[in-house]
């Protein structure tokens, strides 16, 4: 048997377009230009969003009006109740009703409540920390910088959740509006609702281009932005107890072990491993049984322990179990462990994620406009089509990912991966085998029902039609942008897209 442990590395890119970038011109690269790139995309949503429901009211359409209100909001609700209901996010969650948990909720109703305001003050953290890394001089005040720019916080899981909850339905909605009802609505409000269908589309394509690979990347180090260090903390806590517990668990000889190697080749891709020249000692010898814990461990720790291995703390929020695993025998070093590497990828420098938005952009402005249209004309086979689209591609990732392992709890997380998955795709939670055939797949299938649903309508519908123009527009700009965006994947995927990286996982042996 044998148990497994990675080791991880910073992932923020510090290259762009295969150039080393020096620390200062990689934290104006990859911190501070993207904070305020994403703090005036946000400036803008929320203006024109506000500006949208402005305009509906003065149409005397109070309808409307109070839907726009309430998809701005279902990200900050959805947020505050995966918050408030993880009691690894309050600062003390064994202690009831004390002062600081009701300081801690009263705040975080607060921040939920005025959204725009907590998210802004991110912006500024961020952008300050940022300024602050390229001011400094010396490397070792630059990664400190940079870090607290980058540090975990609560307000990236509302963030996260603004473009699937908030951008896209917010689109849709919009875009039925205009459809539906363009004659009865002034021009003003058509402006307005185009700005905003653009502004939130963009939004759904930066969300889209950060988590489009983000289980792979978590193998070399990124992490989910939105963990709290309280959390952290409380899973060194609970490993150093289980480290207790395992260590008087070999005074009778017990084994133990928190995982199974037959789970490796089924989780990661494996490499041949690199397994140890020296040959085992005779089998002849015997060893006293009485042997100490403690001379045990003085002589396995010639070398870094791989009996005993590190916490490796899981910013996804499953922070993995410190792993120890006792023979019965005592064995040398070189007996006991060996080397494999998986296979992981580091964040999209700068000209990477310029490409895979475009790519993203494009991709979905065909997607919600073929949807949209052939909603307009033909709603239940549009349900049914969305419908059957669904599960074909859960079926297809189920079938490809790299784990089988689906709790009762995570029924929500899938239909939310559900919805997402009917525009675009995301390796978010699961990890894909096989990649490349993921992504041409799913344009492949995407493009096709696209350019289906258009010619149905083209053919049977536009004829009969008074402002046709409009529609042929509509199918026109479908095509091009299945093209561009097919274009712009291929260009991402072999010149952009940053290299596999291997990373030395240590395994560890029993007999």
């Amino acid at each position: 048997m044998s148990t497994v442990t990675k080791n991880s590395n910073s992932n923020k890119p510090k290259t762009l377009l295969g150039y080393e970038l020096t620390p200062t011109q990689n934290a104006l690269v990859n911190f501070l230009l993207p904070s305020i790139g994403a703090c005036v995309l946000y400036k803008f949503i929320i203006a024109v969003d506000v500006g949208v429901i402005f305009r509906h009211y003065k149409d005397n359409d109070p309808i409307w009006a109070s839907l726009t209100i309430f998809i701005m909001y279902l990200p900050a609700l959805s947020s505050y109740v995966i918050i408030m209901s993880d009691w690894d996010y309050w600062p003390e969650p064994d202690k009831g009703l004390t002062r600081n948990n009701v300081k801690w909720a009263f705040r975080q109703t607060l921040e939920h409540l005025f959204f725009p305001f907590w998210n802004m003050w991110r912006f500024a953290e961020r952008i300050f920390w940022s300024i602050e890394a390229i001011r400094s001089k010396d490397e070792q005040s630059i990664s400190k910088f940079t870090s607290l720019a980058s540090a975990p916080r609560i307000i990236e899981l509302y963030v996260f959740l603004q473009s699937y909850f908030h951008s896209l339905p917010q689109v849709l909605l919009q875009l039925y509006i205009l459809m539906r009802h363009n004659a009865n609505i002034a021009r003003e409000s058509k402006e307005v609702q185009f700005f905003s269908i653009v502004l939130n589309l963009a939004k759904v394509a930066v969300t889209t281009t950060y988590y489009q690979r983000f289980k792979a990347q978590k193998l070399t180090g990124a992490q989910y932005p939105w963990l709290k260090m309280n959390k952290i903390m409380r899973s060194k806590i609970t490993t150093e107890q289980q480290d207790v517990l395992l260590r008087d668990s070999y005074r009778s000889r017990s084994v133990v072990e928190t995982k199974r190697s037959s789970n490796i080749s089924r989780l990661y891709r494996v490499e041949p491993a690199t397994i140890a020249a020296r040959r085992r000692s005779s089998d002849i010898y015997l060893e006293p049984i009485d042997v100490g814990v403690d001379e045990v461990d003085n002589r396995r720790n010639v070398t870094e322990s791989t009996v005993v291995s590190e916490t490796e703390v899981d910013y996804s929020g499953f922070s993995e179990s410190r792993i120890v695993s006792v023979s019965s025998r005592s064995e040398p070093d070189f007996n006991i462990s060996r080397i494999i590497y998986v296979k992981g990828l580091q964040e999209d420098d700068l000209a990477g994620k310029i490409v895979a938005f475009s790519w993203w952009f494009t991709f979905l402005l065909g997607r919600i406009l073929a949807i949209s249209v052939f909603a307009y004309f033909y709603m239940k086979a549009c349900v049914w089509s969305v419908i059957c689209h669904v599960i074909v591609i859960i079926a297809i990732l189920v079938y490809d990912v790299k784990t089988d392992n689906i709790k009762r709890d995570k029924a929500l997380f899938f239909i939310f991966l559900g919805f997402v998955y009917i525009f675009c795709i995301i390796e978010f939670k699961i990890r894909f085998k096989k990649a490349y055939f993921i992504y041409y797949g799913f344009f492949v299938l995407v493009f096709m029902e696209n350019f289906v649903m258009c010619l149905i309508w083209y053919y049977t519908e536009l004829e009969s039609l008074e402002n046709d123009y409009w529609f042929r527009y509509v199918f026109y700009i479908t095509i091009a942008c299945g093209m561009l965006s097919f274009s712009a994947m291929v260009f991402y995927l072999t010149l952009t897209k940053p290299k596999s990286v291997s990373i030395p996982v240590q395994v560890v042996n029993i007999n």
